[in-house]
């Protein structure tokens, strides 16, 4: 009895970690750590090239137009990749683009979801590390959006809502990101626009009850830090000009709150920051 009581006591701990960290966790139990020894040997040195075309090559030859076999040697490469992030950036978001690019086909999503759902995890999680944003920040900007795509599309999203969620908000923190935006501006307006129509599709919903919430607090919270922003460049323009001339000074400048959740859609929503 004692045992069984130990064992499920671990048990209510351990799941709630997972309701704690959310999708974390999560992605680590999906993805699994697939490192570059066991890669194939021909993928693994295209990896470590970090030449895109060597990399989709490898993966071509060795699905051998499979589509089920590309996601899983997508998956492969970019789950591998993220151990590179601080050793070889480059290569890692070179992997990234192109697990992304495989899957972003719909034959592949149709043929294995799950897998690219993972590739969508990884990918994200790769383009929101600040080593890889130094790196090649408008290379992000092209990541975030095709991951995010992938992520939200109705057949990966039900794969697993709770990855898609955290690929929604990595790729939106690293679009909003200043360095990504001075090189890509126009990638905040894409990746919103995704997130945006994924909140309010009816399949997504459906396979998530709090998927419309939730999107909506990634959005919110980015509005929210801009909005925080822009007061504080408001409020050095006005003390400027009350130094040079009070007569200048304006009171017709406020900030404009974003509406709030309630605190039940806040709630739900959790977890969504950026891991």
């Amino acid at each position: 009895m004692k045992l069984l009581r130990s064992v499920g006591v671990a048990f209510l701990v351990s799941t709630a970690l997972v309701g704690a960290y959310g999708t974390t966790t999560a992605f680590a139990q999906q993805a699994g750590p697939a490192g570059l020894s066991q890669l194939p040997p021909a993928l693994r040195a295209a990896l470590l090239s970090g030449n895109s075309t060597q990399i989709q090559s490898a993966i071509q030859a060795l699905s051998g137009g499979n589509p089920t076999q590309a996601a899983s040697l997508a998956q492969q490469v970019v789950a591998a990749a993220e151990q590179l992030v601080q050793s070889d950036p480059q290569a890692a978001l070179a992997a990234a683009q192109v697990a992304v690019n495989i899957v972003s086909n719909s034959s592949v999503q149709n043929s294995a979801p799950a897998y690219a759902n993972n590739v969508a995890a990884s990918a994200a999680r790769i383009v929101v590390n600040p080593n890889v944003i130094r790196a090649a920040p408008a290379q992000v900007a092209q990541v975030a959006e095709s991951a995010v795509k992938v992520a939200m599309t109705p057949v990966v999203y039900q794969a697993s809502p709770a990855a898609s969620v955290q690929v929604a908000a990595n790729a939106h923190s690293a679009a909003n990101n200043p360095t990504v935006v001075a090189i890509a501006p126009e990638a905040v307006q894409q990746v919103t626009v995704v997130i945006r129509q994924a909140s309010s599709n009816p399949q997504l919903n459906a396979a998530n009850q709090v998927n419309s919430a939730q999107m909506n607090a990634i959005l919110g919270g980015a509005q929210q830090g801009q909005q925080q922003q822009g007061q504080q460049q408001q409020q050095g323009q006005s003390q400027n000009i009350q130094t040079g001339d009070n007569t200048n000074s304006s009171d017709d400048s406020f900030g404009i709150e974003p509406p709030e959740l309630d605190s039940a859609a806040q709630n739900d929503a959790s977890p969504i920051r950026p891991i």
